[in-house]
């Protein structure tokens, strides 16, 4: 039934071309191609039969499917005999009422505390469409409806969007099966992503229909594949994976891909102007991404697989299931070579992407005891990926250049002192690759589409088409506008010309539904960009050693890092259009941070992994970052810098006051959107800078931060990582509400008793006195807070009445010994300088 729907917005499956499968017509007709009566299976027949399979294709489905969830032989046949119907799942709801488990919620790290049972496991996704705010888990009695109406209701609601979401694709698309078939991934994830896999027998709904069905696909593309390579694709085929005889046989290759240099590239140093070191550093932060796709993309093209067959993409990583042939094998090793090259002809072998592959047989997806195949799989992928960074370029082999034939006719580039330039325009020379690293950073702000093109001739540049002077890896790539601006590129998917097209838009708010008719890549960062406020309040800018250009404030134009650096500063008075009139400091505040023990998580958290719930995993906790955080950005803190979001990791740039902010909202959210789960944490270093710096110093700064914050040599584990580090102070983050709580008691006791800032600069030597344990002075420090106090309030709080001014006194004195002795000094110690210095950065 929901084939009859989707066929009519889908490629034709009526008179089409569907080997291995069937058409409509052949079906219809009783024989497969060329008449060959042994082919009798349509796509829809060969799907719907993998309860029950009986040919070969229904079997090569069927054991795609067993592999992705780790069935053994006897969950399988369990499954196979399951019917749908009122059963409950295990968590005691049946299969209209039953909601998508948290996998974050039952990660388990050696240390922790017992394992969470079905009983204990207290959070559910909504059954909603994918926005920001739909990735979050919730209280299962606020989501996990109790009767079966309103459950029906909100299946029905979700059905009726997916129809409706399937209508936005072009249809001038549907010519081609990969372009088509990406940008039905990208709906399929939108409307699948919170729906249970399997709610039959008193399964655990803990897997997504998308993960399942992608990773299933995934796996019968390869296994159809090696079996056709084989000339394996007759009854006793199907006979043999039936009864598990060849699934020692690895028939199966996984490819993984990982961009090295990542940091070097994106803040490479040059003669660059304050002005473009923005644009830059927003190009080749999105270069990286569109890099690590278009290998992806190379790799899939060049093997002949669908979007399908890769699973995850993020950070810098990706994973395809490929077939262990050796047609496979041979042009893997060309991509490889081809990655090679390009990087070194273009980045002299400071940045690369990697090719690892590992061939897996049917058997090491699952993980019955005491083997444990597929963990140690799991194990082998990330040290082969390890061992790809080590061999990188391959240059042992007698085909690697020893001395590049480069020349310098125009000098090098002014954006990037490791290349030659190769163009002067306006007495400025620079880099291909560097120009189209401007382009971007320009071009993001106005346009969010991406075409994938295969022939260089085949678009016109105009208005609304930028298009990038370097191909990379024999594609071109153009940015547009918003199709009602530049056509839905119908002449581009009628000629093959267009082999991808990616919506890379920004979500404009948490609840925006991220699906606008066309495949989408998280590949693009939250930029500010001046508002009509910023222009009213401008003179913020102003004044700021001669370093801001007041003709580069325009509504939506993006913000340099100078602006940023003002954003935290206030008006002393009403009149917000003298500079004069501002006060606060002027600062960048650098954030950078990752998640706690990624490796462990993904290797030993999972008490029973699978294919499919790994694929979760990863794909969760890459959106985090590349899809909540920006549209976090865009709500509450529109003047942070996202230097890059994304897998694990994050590197944000803003006014300094705010992003210190902004860490904590994001921990906050981060608990919340781990089910509250203990052992996943991450942490972050912050480095205060002014404006102006050179990003390797601020890399540098906030790199020592995050090492700091993470707590290697700290004697106790348990103290270990879930902290960060501000101002050198190391926090953990249960302890920063004190933090701010004490932050807004002292800005409130300054303005009520009128304090100096030379008695709150005294603070500082006596955190200083009580720290220094080996001072001989050491315990004085009371006793000199306290008479230091005593001394302000009689010299400052005066009044007629002797009485009420002895009763004004004691009450003060009372306060500030409560509020800076003891929740300062005596409960924060050092950490108590945090507040103090945001307090006198606030007044500058």
């Amino acid at each position: 039934m929901a084939f009859d729907h989707i066929e009519r917005h889908a490629p034709n499956l009526i008179h089409g071309a569907m080997a291995p499968f069937i058409n409509r017509t052949q079906l219809q007709a009783g024989s497969g191609p060329a008449g060959d009566p042994r082919t009798t299976d349509s796509l829809v027949n060969a799907a719907a039969a993998h309860h029950r399979p009986e040919t070969f294709l229904q079997w090569i489905i069927a054991t795609a499917d067993r592999l992705a969830s780790g069935f053994e032989r006897e969950a399988f046949e369990k499954y196979n005999a399951a019917k749908e119907g009122n059963e409950n799942t295990s968590t005691g709801r049946n299969h209209y009422q039953a909601r998508l488990l948290s996998l974050l919620e039952q990660v388990q790290l050696d240390g922790q505390a017992q394992s969470p049972t079905l009983k204990t496991l207290k959070w559910r996704y909504p059954l909603k469409a994918l926005s920001p705010q739909a990735i979050f888990p919730q209280p299962r009695e606020s989501c996990e409806p109790g009767q079966d109406g309103p459950a029906q209701q909100e299946y029905a609601q979700l059905w009726q969007q997916f129809l409706e979401a399937l209508q936005a694709i072009p249809a001038t698309h549907r010519g081609q099966w990969p372009l088509w078939l990406d940008h039905f991934d990208t709906a399929w994830l939108t409307f699948t992503h919170a729906i249970p896999s399997a709610t039959a027998f008193g399964s655990k709904p803990e897997v997504s229909l998308y993960d399942h069905s992608k990773t299933t696909a995934a796996l019968a593309v390869a296994l159809w594949r090696w079996h056709e390579a084989e000339g394996q694709t007759d009854a006793a085929a199907a006979q043999r994976l039936k009864e598990r005889r060849d699934w020692d046989e690895q028939k199966f290759l996984l490819i993984q891909g990982d961009f090295f240099g990542i940091q070097d590239f994106i803040f490479a140093d040059g003669g660059q102007t304050r002005r473009d070191a923005a644009r830059l550093l927003r190009g080749r932060s999105f270069q990286v991404s569109l890099f690590t796709e278009l290998a992806a993309l190379k790799v899939l093209d060049a093997l002949q697989l669908p979007p399908t067959s890769q699973i995850t993409n993020g950070a810098g990583k990706f994973l395809i299931v490929a077939p262990n042939t050796a047609q496979a094998r041979k042009q893997l090793a060309a991509v490889r070579q081809e990655l090679n090259d390009w990087f070194l002809q273009h980045s002299f072998g400071l940045a690369g992407l990697g090719l690892a592959s590992k061939a897996a047989s049917g058997n090491d997806f699952l993980d019955k005891q005491p083997s444990h195949r597929f963990q140690a799989l799991m194990n082998e992928l990330f040290a082969d990926l390890e061992r790809a960074k080590l061999h990188r370029f391959d240059l042992t082999a007698s085909s690697a250049p020893a001395v590049f034939a480069i020349h310098y006719p125009y000098g090098v580039c002014r954006y990037n002192d490791r290349l030659p330039a190769d163009k002067e325009d306006a007495g400025q020379a620079s880099a291909a690759l560097s120009r189209d690293q401007i382009a971007i950073g320009k071009g993001l702000s106005r346009q969010d589409r991406l075409l994938v093109l295969r022939d260089r001739t085949a678009i016109a540049v105009g208005s609304s088409v930028t298009q990038l002077e370097v191909p990379i890896f024999g594609y071109t790539v153009a940015f547009t506008a918003d199709e009602d601006q530049s056509g839905k590129f119908g002449n581009l998917a009628a000629n093959a010309s267009l082999a991808r097209c990616w919506d890379f838009s920004l979500p404009t708010s948490l609840d925006e539904m991220l699906w606008h008719g066309y495949a989408r890549r998280y590949i693009n960062a939250y930029v500010p960009r001046f508002t009509s406020l910023d222009l009213q309040t401008q003179a913020k800018y102003l004044g700021i050693e001669g370093s801001v250009d007041v003709d580069d404030v325009q509504q939506g134009a993006g913000k340099t890092f100078n602006h940023i650096a003002c954003e935290d500063r206030q008006p002393k008075r009403e009149d917000t259009s003298n500079a004069s009139n501002w006060q606060g400091q002027v600062a960048l505040m650098t954030l950078k941070g990752d998640v706690d023990n990624l490796g462990m998580l993904f290797q030993q958290g999972l008490q029973a992994p699978t294919f499919a719930k790994m694929a979760t995993l990863s794909r969760q906790l890459n959106a985090f970052f590349a899809v909540y955080l920006p549209a976090l950005c865009t709500k509450e803190f529109p003047n942070t810098y996202t230097v890059f979001a994304g897998g694990d990791d994050f590197f944000l740039i803003g006014p300094w006051h705010s992003t210190q902010k902004l860490a904590a909202r994001m921990a906050e959210a981060f608990r919340t959107y781990v089910a509250g789960n203990p052992g996943i944490t991450f942490s972050a270093g912050l480095c205060m800078t002014k404006p102006g710096l050179p990003m390797q110093t601020l890399v540098a700064q906030a790199e020592d931060a995050l090492e700091e914050a993470k707590g290697s040599n700290h004697t106790d584990p348990a103290q270990r990582k879930n902290a960060l580090v501000v101002y050198g102070e190391r926090v953990r983050w249960s302890e920063w509400k004190a933090i701010e709580s004490l932050q807004q008691q002292l800005e409130d006791v300054r303005a009520d008793y009128d304090l100096s800032t030379s008695y709150i600069y005294g603070l500082l030597h006596l955190i200083d006195l009580k720290q220094d344990t080996k001072n001989p002075e050491h315990p004085m420090w009371r006793s000199r807070f306290a008479y230091r106090t005593r001394r302000y309030v009689v010299d400052k709080l005066k009044h007629a009445d002797p009485q009420m001014q002895t009763q004004l006194r004691h009450q003060a004195q009372t306060r500030l010994a409560q509020v800076l002795g003891e929740q300062g000094l005596e409960q924060l110690g050092s950490k108590f300088r945090i507040p103090l210095f945001n307090h006198f950065y606030r007044q500058r």
